[in-house]
């Protein structure tokens, strides 16, 4: 990984306020930390630092003035509503000693194992690599096109430069793999076999219930229709009565 050179300049004064100030001016606070020596609180141009960002490195070669000292990029703050770049994190690094850095995984070509109907599964998407600053890469590439169905690329496999190790994984942890599509199961509705009890239902009247309701509903209507018939009757009886009495007369 190359370093990148990048003029910056020293901020005496620290506060939100003073912070706003200089990002209205075009410059974006940062601050320079490491190697057992005290924080530079340093200031960074607007255009120099995008310019720096679009390099893809992470290494970069501070100028101040006449003096120079590398470092790494370890963090970038945001503005939560115009994702601008408000704040800068700087590590000094020592060129011959191991530095630890956090390095992207990019995929190039298209496995075989699709036109087999696989699906490529990406896996790891950032690695954790240790080595001196000059033998960092700036992403690790990973060739795909040779992967077959039920194949993966595993940490081992990985083509790095020489010195450089990768942690917090094991060898044969995937980086990415091919793998068959998976199919959704849709099970058949259940027919329930013959005597086999029914589900309990939620709400309503059980077919039994049922069944006994409408029988008390006839019988219900039957008692009603045998009264209406006795009405019918007594009259009947009342006006022979009265018929009777008038002859009499």
């Amino acid at each position: 990984m190359e370093f990148i050179q990048l003029a910056v300049s020293r901020r005496d004064k620290k506060g939100t306020a003073e912070a706003r100030r200089m990002r209205a001016s075009g410059n974006v606070p940062a601050v320079l930390y490491g190697l057992g020596r005290p924080n530079a609180d340093i200031a960074i141009g607007d255009e120099a630092l995008e310019s720096f960002l679009k390099s893809g490195s992470k290494l970069v070669e501070l100028k101040l003035g006449e003096k120079a000292q590398q470092a790494i990029l370890r963090e970038l703050q945001y503005d939560p509503l115009t994702d601008a770049v408000v704040h800068v994190d700087l590590q000094r690094i020592d060129k011959d000693h191991e530095i630890e850095a956090q390095i992207q995984v990019e995929f190039k070509g298209i496995p075989k194992g699709m036109a087999d109907g696989g699906v490529f599964e990406p896996v790891l998407a950032e690695l954790v690599l240790k080595a001196t600053p000059a033998r960092l890469p700036k992403v690790v590439l990973v060739e795909v096109s040779g992967l077959a169905l039920n194949e993966a690329i595993t940490v081992k496999d990985l083509k790095l430069p020489e010195g450089v190790k990768v942690l917090h994984h094991k060898p044969d942890d995937h980086v990415c793999h091919c793998v068959p599509q998976k199919l959704q199961a849709v099970e058949a509705p259940a027919v329930a076999a013959e005597g086999a009890a029914e589900p309990e239902r939620i709400g309503g009247k059980k077919p039994e219930d049922e069944a006994a309701a409408a029988e008390a509903g006839k019988a219900t209507a039957g008692k009603k229709d045998e009264k209406k018939d006795e009405k019918k009757d007594e009259k009947k009886e009342e006006k022979k009565e009265e018929k009777k009495e008038e002859k009499k007369k």
